[in-house]
């Protein structure tokens, strides 16, 4: 059987998830993968089974004739990294790529051109068009199973990350029909990043199609209604989850509809790459084309736009930036100060605050300078460097909130003190490594000596609860919960000769960190 030559850029989650589906094709010769963190994508190349490991994709696309290449990388980097592919000595025939497409509308115009001009297959990962369930509610709609489709209502946490599988399935659902035209609004009530995109945190986007079907998806906290998905049609409904499908039809009760495809390794997205290969030999289009992407895509810079403007959107989307994005850099839209109290509660438990949300008062930084925004702490954002409390501690709990960047390697140091120049204390890794094994470098491990008991999966720029707690001769670390560190210090030797007292402090070596909502409980 012909095969095709397969690489793919960024070993990361979606990176893995990549590999695993490539891996179920008979048509598909693990060829190469690449992450500038070389270790990952020699894991990843091991457990998969692909021949080499790259740290620059650029070499990989040069060297290794790839006919199809997985980008799986964070969306400020899927534009430029497809045109690198386009513009490869040797480019690939198909190019699969992850979602969200882009940060701005214009970046997801430029690859699908650059893609449909040079004869290149480009997908974005809508996968979920291959999931047993959403297939389904796809294969019920069309059935006839609730009458003619009427109204699709949909929820999700924001309309950017995961608003972009539902704008694809609406559209799935009505034959990527495009939409007539679309109003929607945007609250930022709070500094939120996922992969380092800026997002809403709440939204709604109301949608019409010339066929007289509307949708609405509704996004932020507390939008969980009973099922995730609601088709409407003129003779009954459908709910959907991720896994379970349920029918409701006029004069009956609801009903579990049992699902039709088999299960197999990866999913829907083995499902997905298998059939983007197969669509080369066979002549096809794929469904997760970047044409059907692209109308996805609009309809998240259209919700955007239209808050913007105040007023519905008439489609095709004119613009090329994301005016969520524009409007916070013009200063039209703000994100509200992050606001450093204590609560009754947390004051009668004796916290106290160690950040005051305004400026470095009470801090010594070294390296790159930190800085204060908008009630946040940034590390790194300029360069490596440290960030040390005046306040000297023993016995305490300390409990602040964190996001930090790709990659970032940056450490917490309890009971820490500068000793020539260099900082030394109990050293707790805040690493970005959610796809690396666990070891002594883990994020929440106690760095060099003790890995945590379970891997966190720390990152992705969400915000994160850390909880530390020094009380005598015992150290304890919580992540979100979750006790990831509980050790006796007395129990290795190699902490023997650590300071006793010191600051609190952050560094960052690569990457960047930002931190808020610094608190801590002396105990005495």
């Amino acid at each position: 059987m012909e095969k095709v030559r397969v690489g793919v850029i960024g070993c990361g989650g979606r990176g893995h998830a990549h590999g695993l589906g490539y891996s179920q094709s008979p048509r598909a010769e693990l060829v190469a993968c690449a992450d500038r963190h070389l270790p990952a994508a020699e894991s990843m190349a091991a457990r998969f089974g692909f021949a080499r490991a790259y740290a620059d994709y650029r070499e990989m696309l040069d060297k290794e004739r790839l006919d199809v290449v997985s980008m799986c990388l964070w969306p400020s980097l899927h534009c430029p990294t497809v045109l690198d592919c386009v513009q490869a000595s040797h480019p690939p025939r198909l190019i699969n790529a992850e979602k969200p497409m882009s940060p701005t509308f214009g970046e997801a115009v430029r690859m699908h051109e650059a893609c449909t001009a040079a004869g290149i297959a480009l997908t974005f990962s809508h996968q979920r068009r291959f999931g047993r369930t959403f297939r389904l509610g796809r294969d019920l709609i069309d059935e006839g199973e609730i009458g003619t489709l009427q109204r699709m209502e949909m929820n999700c946490s924001n309309l950017f990350d995961w608003g972009t599988h539902w704008f694809d399935l609406m559209l799935f659902y009505n034959h990527d029909l495009d939409p007539d035209w679309l109003m929607g609004q945007i609250d930022l009530a709070d500094d939120r990043l996922v992969f380092g995109a800026r997002i809403e945190t709440a939204g709604l986007a109301y949608i019409k199609w010339p066929n007289n079907v509307s949708g609405l998806l509704t996004t932020g906290d507390g939008t969980a209604a009973p099922a995730e998905i609601r088709v409407i049609g003129s003779k009954g409904m459908i709910d959907i989850t991720h896994g379970k499908v349920r029918l409701l039809k006029a004069g009956a009760d609801w009903q579990d509809v049992p699902l039709r495809l088999p299960p197999v390794p990866g999913d829907d997205t083995t499902r997905y790459l298998v059939d983007a290969i197969d669509c080369l030999f066979e002549g096809r289009t794929s469904t997760l084309c970047s044409a059907n992407a692209l109308r996805a895509t609009q309809l998240i810079f259209a919700s955007y736009e239209s808050a913007r403007a105040r007023k519905r959107v008439v489609l095709p989307l004119k613009t090329e930036d994301s005016a969520l994005i524009t409007m916070i850099q013009r200063g039209e839209r703000t994100i509200p100060a992050w606001p450093a109290f204590l609560t009754d509660e947390e004051k009668a438990e004796g916290y106290e605050l160690l950040f005051n949300g305004k400026d470095l008062a009470g801090w010594t930084g070294t390296g790159a300078p930190w800085t204060v925004d908008h009630g946040v702490l940034l590390g790194g954002h300029d360069g490596p460097g440290s960030l040390r409390s005046e306040r000297k501690l023993k016995d305490f709990q300390l409990v602040f909130e964190c996001r930090v960047d790709n990659r970032t390697e940056a450490s917490l140091f309890l009971r820490a003190q500068e000793v020539g120049g260099v900082l030394a204390g109990l050293e707790i890794s805040l690493d970005e490594d959610r796809t690396d094994p666990v070891g002594k470098t883990s994020a929440c491990g106690l760095r060099g000596v003790v890995p945590p008991s379970q891997h966190p999966r720390f990152g992705s720029s969400r915000w994160f609860w850390i909880e530390a707690v020094c009380e005598g001769g015992q150290l304890r670390v919580v992540f979100d919960d979750h006790v990831l560190l509980d050790i006796r210090l007395a129990d290795y030797p190699e902490l023997a000769g650590l300071p006793a007292e010191g600051g609190i402090a952050f560094q960052v070596n690569q990457g960047w960190i930002d931190v808020r909502n610094v608190m801590v409980r002396p105990i005495r």
